[in-house]
């Protein structure tokens, strides 16, 4: 439900503002990169611990993401600020 909101929400912002919705997108795309990074360094250990429990992992997963989200938004690592960049670079023929 709340991703159906967001992607509602982006959508109508898109048509309004195209560089609000750009920098939007370039943000959540900058979180899920920091969100695979968490998971993939938890998931390099090499062994289980004997008292880990599928209840451990869902709250690992759930902190992994609010974690991803709380830092893109406070720590820049560059990565929306090159996509935005990308996106808005002009081409050639442009008129803008």
């Amino acid at each position: 439900m709340l991703q159906k909101t967001l992607e509602t929400s982006l959508q109508q912002n898109s048509v309004s503002d195209n560089n609000a919705a750009l920098a939007e997108v370039a943000d959540q795309f900058e979180a899920i990169f920091i969100e695979n990074l968490l998971k993939q360094a938890r998931s390099s250990k090499l062994s289980d611990g004997l008292f880990d429990t599928d209840a451990d992992d869902n709250f690992v997963e759930m902190f992994d993401k609010e974690l991803a989200n709380t830092s893109s938004k406070m720590v820049d690592i560059g990565i929306a600020e090159a996509i935005i960049r990308q996106m808005t670079i002009s081409k050639p023929g442009d008129s803008s």
